[in-house]
């Protein structure tokens, strides 16, 4: 079972402003989790990644303009502030310290609890919201705790639950093959750069194969490609423009919806000097 699919064109998000001799058309994708940021700031963007707290009101204004809107959901984790972790804690699903994220906790993804709280709970608040989508994080980690299984349990019923809502997952590639036909976008993270620089090509082609695997489960698929400039919002040197650049144009090359921005997420890409 396929759950219904958007297709968009072109490259979409990457750091703006640049040399006007090496502008790169977007088509709009970004990510941004600061929860207080305008909705006009995203107005080049169609498909566009907020946190779950980001406000109803802005989230209303961005599909009022026709915009897919995906919140943001681990399922793996959660933070400390999250308004469901009450819940959480009085079904008495398993939670451990994030030993990588200090205001985390690790969720028991095997826990039948926490799939109906997502099922029953989580997913018809984010509906409520106006979200018109939800991205599932953290698939990497449930593969290192050996959880991917249920993990692909849990974006299946998600699916099947809720055919109108749109589905993007994150990493999780070694095994993307089996859930790919339950979502609509996949995430390729920080597949072309690190720390600032171009991977080895051994890399991205890993991660390009193992889309590809899980495209032929899934034709319509659609790959989306997330990588890093800095780890913070800063002015970038001409060194660092060219490779904004070049990778923005590698995503393109893959097929894959382009975005190059800050790791901190907490801003929308632009080069402005400051």
């Amino acid at each position: 079972m396929y759950c219904s699919l958007i297709w968009l064109t072109g490259l979409g998000c990457f750091i703006e402003n640049l040399p006007a001799q090496e502008t790169v058309k977007t088509s709009g994708f970004v990510i941004c989790y600061h929860p207080n940021i305008s909705s006009r700031e995203f107005a080049p963007y169609d498909v566009v990644v907020v946190d779950y707290a980001y406000p109803p009101e802005s989230i209303k204004k961005l599909r009022q303009q026709g915009k897919l809107v995906f919140g943001y959901l681990s399922l793996g984790k959660i933070h400390k502030e999250r308004p469901f972790l009450p819940a959480v804690q009085s079904a008495r699903i398993g939670l451990q310290q994030d030993v990588q994220w200090k205001d985390s906790f690790r969720v028991d993804a095997a826990d039948q609890n926490w799939h109906r709280l997502v099922l029953e709970s989580i997913i018809p608040e984010m509906k409520t919201i106006g979200f018109s989508g939800v991205f599932l994080d953290d698939l990497d980690d449930l593969k290192t705790r050996n959880l991917q299984d249920q993990g692909i349990s849990l974006i299946r019923q998600i699916c099947e639950s809720n055919p109108e809502f749109k589905l993007m997952a994150n990493r999780g590639l070694e095994y993307a093959d089996r859930f790919s036909p339950f979502v609509d976008y996949l995430l390729l993270e920080s597949c072309f750069l690190k720390s600032g620089s171009k991977r080895d090509s051994t890399d991205s082609d890993w991660a390009l194969q193992l889309f590809l695997s899980a495209k032929k489960e899934n034709p319509k698929l659609k790959g989306v490609a997330l990588d890093y400039i800095s780890e913070t919002k800063i002015p970038l040197t001409t060194d660092q423009k060219r490779i904004v650049l070049e990778t923005s144009s590698l995503h393109k090359q893959h097929g894959l919806l382009s975005c190059v921005s800050f790791r901190d997420l907490q801003s929308v890409p632009s080069i402005n000097g400051k």
